[in-house]
């Protein structure tokens, strides 16, 4: 047992000194590594020191865990830690946020590496140094999270100082060559302004240039230039429209600048770079084109303004030539040099000229003579004006006589001598036969009975309206008036002798419903194929704004009627209601009931009084509620051809909602098909 332990301590010893021998030797090894690694960082540290001395570079690195700054010294490569606000103490304010927002750009992985020049804070002798910083990685987490940033920076003062010289040598010699020619304005590398030429001056009011330099004014306060970067422009040429005083009053930034109003300006901006594209500056070349652009928005407005009178004059000319054409009416030039007589129906068209003894020629032998004084009272060049009718040997599509109605001015030159007689040439044979025919109805009108000639006496007031106005109208041409009003005349006489002749004809009807000289045929029609026909051709004048629904309920309802009489009535009914709906809608409907033909007519025309209503089948109503539409005699004619067939015809109305119409007329019925309602 003695000897077994003897031999457990004799391994023991022997365990703990090969042990201790292994000891001695790994740490023997491990001084003499570091020896080698110390003084391999010793030789490159002392290369780092010599590159960065010689290259005029420092470098510090950011700790981002632990928002720290720290700065290596070239000399003994010695470390000074910073706060970020002792750090930026270092730098200008701007450009150490460039700094940080390049860190945070690497931080973020946007970015393996950012290079950026910047400047430093003035020291005490207020001068300010130039740097380029190269910020990159230096040490990055076991997430791939870079926690440890290195910037290296180099000194290009003088080198930006040696490029800052150049560029004001060539921008003086580029200014002075072109001061003459265009505004020249030369704005730094940061975008201020530094220089610019007395041209420059001029355009802008500005007549203290040293001051506005003093002001430090950056390019960005230029209205055109508020959304350019100064740092990555290109070539650019623009054009700018410029309220300088609108400006000045809501944004003023240039004082200096003491030019009013509104301003175009054309420019052409400029980058000055070097070969590594760095900008050393720019260049603006401009030049005030207000007066030019006046110039030609004036010239445009006036071409604009003669086009417009043009098309008026066009439309002038349209109206005349529509007028003319519509009134059977045509513009005349007698020329007392040539004896010819010009007849133009259209301006736009050269007229066709007659000889005076032709023209003579044409007329009637009971108006000859009257025809030769009135060219003897031309050919003699007389001032006074000429109106005549003269009855021609020319005949219409009636066979009738012509009658022509001339108004005549004659036209003076500077020297007040007559040259020429102008006027207006109307076919008047509408008008005077209408006059002989209604002669010879009122003869006829005399000879009835009392009761027809007080209802005559009511009526010729009704008809010198329109006739005074045709002949009032008709006056106006032998007076002095402006040419421009000759195609209202004309419309005017052309529209108050439709009412005539629709008011004449009317009333002709009317005087032989009331002397009973209607007669009444009564045959078998279908009446579901005259119905439609009947109410459309009395809507024929009704406005567009009106809409009209025919509800024909049957194919074929044969009734012994009389066609033409009722016809008449229905359409002058329609015709009523047509013009006095301005909008809305009109119905038309009918059925066969108790052996009476019923006929219902519904408006929405806004309705009225039942005490107006009553009075709508008087003759000639025009009172201030009933405005009359068409001759004022359609309603009391339905309603006289109506009772004169032994039927009736009534009239519903309310106020603001619509007015309907009922005819009710015996008729015998033979045979009807009904239309299907599915």
């Amino acid at each position: 047992m003695l000897i077994f332990s003897n031999h457990i301590y004799s391994f023991l010893i022997a365990v703990f000194l090969i042990s201790a021998i292994c000891m001695v030797v790994y740490n023997r090894i491990i001084y003499y590594r570091e020896r080698k690694i110390t003084r391999k960082v010793q030789r490159l540290n002392m290369q780092l020191t010599q590159i960065m001395d010689a290259n005029k570079t420092d470098a510090w690195t950011y700790h981002t865990k632990k928002n720290i700054y720290k700065v290596i010294s070239k000399q003994n490569l010695t470390e000074t830690l910073y706060t970020p606000f002792d750090f930026s103490q270092l730098y200008d304010r701007d450009d150490f946020k460039k700094i940080q927002k390049s860190i945070s750009s690497i931080q973020k992985r946007e970015a393996l590496s950012e290079t950026l020049t910047v400047k430093s804070a003035p020291n005490k002798d207020g001068q300010v140094k130039c740097y380029e910083i190269s910020i990159t990685v230096l040490h990055r987490n076991r997430h791939d999270i870079p926690c440890e940033i290195l910037g290296t920076q180099r000194d290009v003062t003088l080198e930006r100082q040696r490029a800052e010289e150049t560029r004001k040598l060539m921008l003086r010699y580029h200014t002075v060559f072109n001061s003459s020619l265009v505004d020249m304005i030369y704005y730094n590398a940061d975008g201020y302004l530094a220089d610019l030429n007395d041209k420059a001056c001029e355009t802008f009011g500005v007549k203290d240039p040293q001051t506005l330099l003093k002001r430090r004014m950056k390019m960005n306060d230029i209205p055109s230039y508020r959304d350019m970067d100064v740092h990555t422009l290109e070539h650019t040429q623009l054009s700018s429209i410029t309220d300088i005083s609108k400006t000045k009053a809501t944004d003023e930034r240039v004082p200096e600048v003491t030019r009013q109003g509104k301003i175009y300006y054309e420019v052409m901006l400029g980058p000055i770079r070097n070969e590594e594209n760095q900008l050393y500056g720019v260049i603006a070349a401009g030049r005030d084109i207000t007066e030019m652009v006046e110039s030609t928005h004036k010239q445009k407005n006036a071409v604009r303004l003669i086009e417009k009178r043009n098309k008026e004059i066009q439309r002038y000319i349209r109206d005349i030539n529509y007028s003319l054409k519509i009134s059977e009416a045509r513009l005349v030039n007698y020329y007392p040099d040539t004896h010819e007589l010009e007849i133009l129906s259209d301006l736009s068209e050269t007229g066709k000229r007659i000889p005076q003894l032709h023209a003579v020629e044409l007329i009637h032998s009971d108006d000859q003579s009257k025809a030769r004084h009135l060219i003897l009272h031309m050919d003699r060049r007389n001032s006074g004006k000429i109106s005549e009718t003269l009855h021609t040997k020319l005949t219409d599509k009636k066979g009738r006589d012509i009658y022509l109605s001339f108004n005549l001015m004659p036209i003076t030159n500077s020297d007040g001598l007559v040259t020429h007689y102008f006027g207006l040439l109307r076919n008047n044979t509408e008008m005077t036969y209408t006059e002989m025919q209604l002669q010879e109805e009122t003869a006829k009108a005399q000879e009835e009975e009392q009761l027809k000639n007080a209802f005559l006496q009511n009526m010729s007031y009704e008809l010198r309206v329109p006739l005074h106005a045709v002949i009032g109208f008709a006056d106006l041409f032998k007076t002095e008036h402006s040419l421009e009003d000759e195609p209202i005349f004309a419309n005017e006489i052309k529209k108050n002798t439709d009412v005539l002749l629709n008011l004449i004809n009317d009333i002709l009807f009317i005087s032989r419903l009331d002397a009973h000289m209607i007669e009444y045929n009564y045959e078998v029609h279908d009446f579901a194929t005259l119905f439609d026909g009947w109410c459309q051709h009395g809507w024929s004048n009704t406005s567009s704004n009106v809409r009209t629904i025919i509800n024909n309920s049957y194919h074929s309802l044969r009734v012994k009627i009389d066609k033409h009489n009722l016809g008449i009535a229905i359409e002058k009914l329609c015709n009523y209601i047509g013009l006095s709906t301005s909008e809305g809608l009109i119905k038309s409907r009918y059925e066969y009931l108790h052996d009476e033909l019923i006929v219902i007519v519904d408006s929405t025309d806004g309705g009225m009084d039942l005490e107006d209503a009553t009075k709508m089948f008087d003759r000639f109503v025009s009172d201030g509620k009933n405005k009359r539409n068409g001759t004022g005699l359609d309603l009391p004619i339905v309603k006289e051809i109506i009772e004169q067939m032994g039927g009736t015809i009534d009239v519903l109305s309310e106020p603001n909602k619509g007015s309907s119409f009922f005819i009710a007329l015996p008729c015998e019925m033979i045979d009807f098909e009904r239309k299907i309602v599915i």
